[in-house]
């Protein structure tokens, strides 16, 4: 069994390996870099360590604004650290990752990249995301 933290991003749920989660925090506002991609909505100081804060639902192409962002969720994987911002974090939850799906064959997509499998639970699907290639992504 596996730790996943599960959150939100437009009405959406999204796993996270709980091994790469540092921190969440609630939501702040950013201060701002200049010609930075519209996903990144700026840099965050916490306890003297900048990291980037980048806009989860922008970041993967849903080119809706958030409602109200609540939650930030730092990751740290291949000593890279990064904070994403995200409508709610809702859960921790165990799960075999034997039992993670693949995702369907529907389209050629940009979804291929960062999301890794589904799990279903309790009667949900949720998007296993592939935090190594959104950190890389974001960074590059």
């Amino acid at each position: 069994m596996e730790k996943y933290l599960i959150f939100t991003s437009y009405d959406q749920e999204y796993a996270i390996d709980i091994g790469v989660v540092r921190e969440i925090r609630n939501w702040t506002q950013s201060t701002i870099i200049p010609s930075s991609p519209a996903y990144v909505e700026g840099i965050i100081n916490i306890r003297g360590t900048v990291i980037p804060l980048v806009d989860f639902c922008k970041k993967i192409n849903l080119d809706r604004e958030e409602a109200e962002k609540k939650a930030m969720i730092i990751v740290e994987n291949e000593n890279k650290t990064i904070s994403f911002s995200v409508k709610n974090v809702l859960d921790i939850i165990d799960y075999n990752k034997y039992d993670i799906k693949s995702l369907p064959e529907v389209s050629q997509c940009d979804i291929y990249n960062f999301v890794d499998g589904i799990i279903s639970f309790d009667e949900r699907v949720i998007f296993r995301l592939n935090i190594s290639f959104l950190i890389r992504d974001c960074l590059n």
